[in-house]
């Protein structure tokens, strides 16, 4: 689990983190690099999920480097879905697309990306912040700090 406190906010008390996997943590069929070694700081306290339609097909080869968990999903009603039976306010949920909005909004903390592969405004607008790379976005989690001050009201 990872904490959060949030100065004038409620506190994230985090055990999951739901990430997109096309145009999040890949570009164009490849890992971006960096992804790897933050995603393995970040398994030592959140239980990591990959939610993908596969797009690519890169989607087995790339989980097999990280230490996640691989979901096949098609739709965003089934990634938001996954994000509540897991236990929305419990997870934080990174995506770029527009089939990641719904689940972004239902996470107690989503974090839309705008990276290589651009973002979709949906996923922007439901999400409660929103970075330029999936690296800072993982920064961010490892962050407590940094994290606090970027939500606080």
């Amino acid at each position: 689990m990872r904490s959060y406190d949030v100065p004038g906010g409620p506190r994230l008390e985090l055990e999951y983190l739901v990430l997109d996997l096309n145009g999040t943590l890949s570009d164009r069929g490849s890992l971006i690099a960096g992804v790897e070694e933050r995603l393995g700081r970040l398994s030592a306290d959140l239980e990591l999920h990959l939610v993908t339609a596969d797009t690519r097909g890169t989607a087995a080869r790339l989980a097999a480097e990280l230490p996640v968990s691989i979901n096949p999903i098609t739709r965003g009603s089934e990634k938001a879905a996954f994000v509540q039976r897991l236990g929305a306010g419990r997870t934080a949920a990174i995506g770029n697309g527009r089939n990641d909005e719904a689940m972004l909004r239902a996470a107690a903390l989503g974090i839309a990306v705008v990276g290589p592969e651009g973002g979709a405004t949906a996923a922007m607008l439901a999400a409660d912040l929103v970075t330029t790379s999936v690296l800072d976005a993982l920064d961010l989690l490892l962050d407590p700090a940094t994290l606090a001050s970027t939500l606080r009201p």
